[in-house]
């Protein structure tokens, strides 16, 4: 099956994204809200701080992954649009000295397209040395796509030095599209392309330095995918403690709805990788699977549909392996309706040490279906059996930002994300939620 995702996507991006921007400005920085969630399940009282509205001059647009911090607290991150020729920005975040709003924003680099990249829409990856690495959907020497390096400037304020390590597209079985974050894999990275390698539909890649030094760093395709076994992946990688690779495609499996897949490294050194479909999506239990997989303490993968559910407004999901080397069963843990619940969680979950998943959904709210999407959290059910409970932190409704794509990140007593539109300038921002 072919379709093209990309020019959906990106059409989606440098058109689409603007057309709520009537309704979606405004100014207020914090909002201190109490909302009551579905069911009567209580009221939680958050505060929201807006830390950045994306759309300054020679400002980035349109962010859509969430953010990483240094060890200073420092943030650092992409936005997909705006700066030089539309193509986005990398930047960083600085607290103020009182810890107020707005943060500091240091545009760090603006892509130009070629050679450079164009379209980050990926968590950065932060090494030890301070540098930050990622993908671009496009741009590079072949318009297809990179993975870049920026290293932050030695005065806070200036630019950053930014070099490409990879250009994607350099053969006909190249992955073309890198439309997720890196995962670091000793001095290299594990990767994914959402399109091209031998069958068109999506590779999974390593990325290595070269040897003795110099800027081209050495590309391997571990995996294509063919549509059985998944096609089109949407997801960043996440690891397991024998190097099992676990990622998810949009569409593939049995019933082409999206799967969840495992990649195993071989056991000789130059065989072939193998992959293993783990669970393919039916419908009422998830369609569209996308966002990174986050393991608990005790081996379970959690995630989150685009689509898919009871009420077709996407779920969060479980998976459970009953015995090493056996099967994996599938619970869905919650069905959103796209009404004040949420719909179309697309970032992932993140888990705290009390076993509650936290998440964003890109639609839905307090104010229906169109409305700007939420922060929830779910809660497991004290009974085996019972339901777990959603509660809505916030509903973003605008000038608090629109549409978050974000996975959140947590950092001391906060949650730390993006919205992909919305805020001051209607073109997006980074917010922390606070209790």
């Amino acid at each position: 099956m072919k379709i093209n995702l990309g020019a959906t996507r990106i059409d989606e991006r440098r058109t689409g994204l603007k057309r709520r921007r009537a309704c979606v400005g405004g100014s207020i920085l914090i909002l201190l809200i109490g909302l009551t969630c579905l069911g009567g399940k209580g009221v939680f009282a958050a505060t929201l701080m807006t830390l950045h509205d994306f759309g300054g001059r020679g400002d980035g647009e349109n962010p859509q992954a969430g953010v990483v911090f240094d060890k200073a607290g420092n943030l650092y991150g992409t936005a997909a649009l705006g700066a030089l020729n539309g193509n986005g920005v990398v930047y960083s975040l600085t607290p103020t000295a009182g810890g107020g709003a707005p943060w500091d924003e240091s545009v760090l680099h603006k892509f130009s397209g070629h050679p450079d990249g164009a379209v980050s829409v990926c968590f950065l990856t932060l090494t030890r040395s301070g540098q930050l690495f990622g993908t671009t959907e496009e741009g590079g020497d072949h318009d297809k796509g990179t993975v870049f390096a920026v290293r932050p400037p030695n005065n806070p304020g200036g630019p950053g030095a930014e070099r490409v390590l990879y250009s994607f597209g350099s053969s006909p079985t190249d992955g073309v599209v890198p439309n997720a974050e890196l995962l670091r894999a000793g001095p290299g990275f594990y990767g994914v392309t959402r399109e091209g390698g031998t069958n068109g539909e999506g590779t999974v890649f390593q990325l290595t330095p070269p040897d003795g030094g110099g800027n081209d760093w050495v590309e391997t395709v571990l995996y294509s995918f063919a549509g059985p076994d998944g096609a089109f992946p949407s997801s960043g990688l996440t690891i397991d403690d024998a190097g099992n690779l676990y990622g998810v495609t949009l569409i593939g499996g049995d019933n082409n709805l999206g799967a969840v897949y495992q990649l195993s490294p071989p056991v000789h050194q130059g065989d072939p990788w193998a992959e293993t479909v783990i669970f393919s999506f039916s419908g009422p239990d998830g369609t569209l699977p996308s966002g990174t997989l986050q393991f608990d303490e005790n081996g379970a993968l959690y995630g989150t549909t685009d689509g898919g559910g009871s009420l077709l407004e996407g779920t969060v999901f479980q998976l459970v392996q009953k015995e090493v080397g056996g099967s994996w069963d599938e619970s869905v843990l919650y069905s959103f309706s796209g009404g004040r619940d949420g719909g179309n969680p697309v970032a992932g979950v993140i888990i705290n040490n009390k076993g509650q998943l936290f998440g964003t959904a890109s639609t839905g709210g307090s104010g229906g279906p169109d409305f700007g999407g939420v922060i929830f959290k779910l809660t497991a059910p004290l009974s085996q059996g019972d339901p777990w409970t959603e509660t809505v932190l916030h509903s973003f409704g605008g000038p608090d930002g629109f549409r978050s794509l974000s996975r959140l990140v947590p950092r001391g007593n906060g949650l730390y994300g993006t919205t992909s539109a919305g805020g001051l300038n209607g073109t997006g921002t980074v917010f922390v939620l606070t209790p």
